[in-house]
């Protein structure tokens, strides 16, 4: 359970005391104040397989634009399970069946895999 500042206040105020306060403690502080942002990572997939190559990609940060930013053209993963082991969470898998029109080429689309994680900037 991460500590709230008001139980890092008390436990500082007695650390104040006994002489023990140090940087660290401050530095504990900043990282209860820094507010952690969500950025959402679409990565299309060549298959439903989370090893699959990655066909395109697109990256959502809430602190810039409000328009998707593609940093680079090479995606930041070579898979999907690449982003997971690198702390990335599954919003959303693909569903397979909306990607099996027969009067349609629709592989363009790569099959959509969303992703999350938090972010704090410290």
């Amino acid at each position: 359970m991460e500590m709230t500042v008001k139980e890092w206040l008390d436990e500082s105020r007695k650390k104040l005391q006994a002489g023990n306060f140090t940087e660290a403690d401050l530095q504990r502080l900043e990282g209860l104040l820094t507010k952690p942002r969500q950025m959402v990572l679409y990565l299309y997939s060549k298959s439903t397989n989370m090893r699959s190559a990655i066909a395109g990609w697109t990256w959502y940060d809430p602190t810039v634009s409000y328009e998707p930013t593609l940093p680079s053209q090479d995606a930041p993963y070579d898979s999907v399970i690449e982003a997971v082991n690198d702390g990335w969470r599954i919003v959303q898998f693909p569903r397979a069946e909306l990607y099996q029109f027969s009067d349609v080429d629709n592989t363009y689309l790569g099959y959509e895999f969303i992703l999350e994680k938090s972010i704090s900037d410290r």
